[in-house]
């Protein structure tokens, strides 16, 4: 579940990240559009990374 969700999260900063340098802007890019694909890349390695991360855990208790 959490592999799905941080592709989808990724997916989703990808795809607003070019979109928003393919699409010339009408007026002022607000900074929130850059902060949804700043904290979208942070729950991608944050999701990411607590899963590898517990994996390797479970991998050491094992031994």
């Amino acid at each position: 579940m959490k592999q799905h969700l941080a592709t989808a999260s990724f997916v989703c900063a990808v795809i607003f990240a070019m979109a928003g340098l393919c699409i010339p802007p009408t007026g002022v890019i607000h900074s929130s559009v850059l902060m949804l694909v700043a904290q979208l890349f942070v729950l991608t390695a944050t999701l990411l990374g607590v899963d590898s991360y517990s994996e390797n855990l479970r991998k050491i208790n094992r031994k």
